[in-house]
């Protein structure tokens, strides 16, 4: 039998945990639920866990652009001769390139290691699963 959780929907199910259908073991439905459940689980937290990195991330190169651009709007205004305007504003379009370039990289690298989380999150369940034969289909009262 399952361990109990608690999981709302799981409980749902506890009702039916006496319940004997004649094609159904539910000791073994209720076991193959849960572990779904708890796969959803792990990749909920995956992908919440990406997403606040990705916030993070996406805040802090927001406020270095608006930093930058702050700087270029009050460089723009300086006394700075013209040729030395120029020479900064081309070194900062280069930086700025750079930085997006960098950015972008960090954004899909942190979306590859979800990826690669879930994937393999996945694939231990499938593992687990079909390593074994459930029984699923075997009378309630049958030993799987």
């Amino acid at each position: 039998m399952p361990k109990e959780t608690n999981i709302p929907p799981f409980n749902a199910f506890n009702s039916f945990k006496n319940f004997k259908f004649p094609a159904l073991n539910m000791d073994i439905f209720l076991s193959s639920y849960q572990r779904n459940i708890e796969l959803m689980n792990k990749t909920m937290k995956i992908a919440t866990e990406t997403t606040q990195s990705l916030m993070e991330l996406q805040s802090q190169y927001v406020q270095k652009a608006f930093d930058q651009w702050n700087e270029e709007v009050k460089f723009s205004f300086s006394k700075t001769p013209l040729d030395k305007k120029t020479t900064h504003e081309a070194d900062t379009v280069k930086s700025t390139v750079a930085d997006a370039i960098k950015h972008t990289q960090n954004v899909s690298s942190i979306l590859a290691k979800s990826n690669e989380q879930v994937i393999e999150s996945i694939q231990k369940c499938f593992k687990e699963v079909t390593d074994k034969p459930s029984g699923l289909g075997k009378k309630g009262n049958e030993k799987p």
